[in-house]
Formats: C-alpha cells, sequence, structure tokens
C-alpha cells in the first residue's frame, strides 16, 4: 500500500478583531493554501463562514455546543475523507468554551482511520494566572495527553493549537511521544506569533514574540515538511498569529 500525503494546517484567526479588514485575507489563505485538514482556534460565527464558502469540497464538526461556532472547529476534505465520530474533552482550560476538540476521520475507499484534534491553551495573562504566578498550562498540557491516550486508537493520531508557551506543553508532549513537525524534521521552529503588522503591538512594550503555534504527532504519522507561512492578501495578514503548515505521510 502506498503513503497517504496531508497537507495540516493549524490557525489561530484572532476572533473578531479588526475582523472587516482581515475576512478577505482569510478568506484568500483557505483558497490558496486549501489544507486537507484544517484546525482553528479562536473560531467565530463571522470567519466561520468565510471559511464555510471559502472551502466548499471540505466538511466541519456540526454540533449544539458552541464551542465549535466561537472557539475551535475542524475542516477536512470531504473527497479523502468522512467523519466516523467528534467530540470534546474538558482538559481544565480556563476560558469558559475552550477543549480539546476531536474527529476521527475514516480514509475513503480504504479502512484506515485517522484522529485529529485541536486546544488552545489559557492566556498568559489571564487573571487567575496574573494573580497566583503559577501556569495554568502544565495541568491543561498533562491533561491533554491522558485524553489522547484514552481517546486514539492504532491510527496516525494529530494535536495542534495555540499552547500559548513556548516550552512545558510541547517538552510533555515529545516526551509522551508526540513530537512536533519541527522536531521531527530537526528544524528550529519559526515564530509564530505576533503577526506583524497585522497584529499591533502594545504602546507599553508589554508584547511578546515566540513559538507558541504547535502541531504534534504520533509514531504513525511521519512529517516530509513543515513551515510557518508568511501570507498576507492586500497587505494585511489574515490573523495576529501565523499559521503552521505541515505534510505528513500515513
Amino acid at each position: 500500500m502506498f503513503p497517504i500525503r496531508l497537507s495540516i494546517v493549524s490557525y489561530n484567526i484572532w476572533t473578531w478583531s479588526r475582523w472587516p479588514e482581515r475576512k478577505d485575507a482569510l478568506r484568500r489563505f483557505a483558497e490558496v493554501f486549501c489544507p486537507d485538514i484544517l484546525c482553528l482556534q479562536e473560531l467565530q460565527v463571522e470567519s466561520q463562514a468565510v471559511l464555510d464558502s471559502a472551502l466548499s469540497n471540505h466538511n466541519r464538526v456540526h454540533d449544539k455546543f458552541e464551542g465549535w461556532t466561537c472557539e475551535g472547529n475542524i475542516y477536512w476534505n470531504g473527497k479523502l475523507f468522512e467523519k466516523i465520530d467528534h467530540g470534546i474533552e474538558d482538559v481544565d482550560i480556563l476560558e469558559t468554551h475552550r477543549r480539546l476538540f476531536w474527529v476521527r476521520l475514516k480514509i475513503r475507499e480504504s479502512d484506515r482511520s485517522l484522529f485529529v484534534s485541536t486546544a488552545h491553551f489559557t492566556y498568559m495573562g489571564h487573571p487567575i494566572e496574573m494573580a497566583t504566578g503559577q501556569s495554568p498550562r502544565v495541568d491543561q498540557a498533562k491533561r491533554t495527553i491522558d485524553a489522547l491516550r484514552r481517546l486514539i486508537v492504532d491510527e496516525p493520531a494529530f494535536f495542534m493549537g495555540d499552547l500559548n508557551d513556548v516550552f512545558h506543553p510541547m517538552f510533555a508532549l515529545n516526551e509522551a511521544g508526540f513530537p512536533t513537525c519541527f522536531a521531527e524534521l530537526q528544524l528550529p521552529p519559526p515564530s509564530t506569533f505576533p503577526a506583524i503588522p497585522t497584529g499591533r503591538t502594545k504602546a507599553d512594550g508589554a508584547t511578546m514574540n515566540g513559538t507558541i503555534d504547535f502541531l504534534v504527532s504520533n509514531r504513525l504519522a511521519r512529517a516530509v515538511s513543515a513551515q510557518v507561512p508568511h501570507f498576507y492578501h492586500k497587505d494585511i495578514a489574515a490573523s495576529d498569529h501565523w499559521p503552521v503548515l505541515a505534510v505528513y505521510e500515513i
């Protein structure tokens, strides 16, 4: 059996901030890259409508839980996959509608499946973290790993998202057998935040620069390329984050 190659993107699309300016850039990104699998964070009704239109050959999760529309969702190429099941897991993310969102897909004309999941860990400036000085993302990473181990069967599996941390979640995932696409290729991960000038820095200097968006897989998927594309349309990027794009062989 010949291996299958899939393009996968993780993208934090910045809720409603500067939305009228960015919507054409998001549409154009989806049309140009048209990934086989697209995992989103900070999704909104308006951005979902744009992606539904731009990705006409794709399907996504439809579910009554509000988080699938106001936080995260997963799109997949309907010509390649059909959905077996989907769900959410509470991994103790502090923001109201954030969960570990997941879907299990069947590869068409095959009996093979793959597991895809995404999450948006708690913001570093969350009031609880600012008051305690303790990062909730360490526990969120551990809970995510526990959920992945319970949910994944013998199948290629992917987890991705905005982890709001340059080290701890990535280290824990790697130790658990989920290396990043860049680590697999022995490449340094490029910065994913902020996408300047679309994302605005604060005048008081309270900003950051770093790799906080990640894409990982288990041993049944092999990364063959990985990048953080700086995509613009009409001089504006689609978000204040850059997307993570990888091609995997399964």
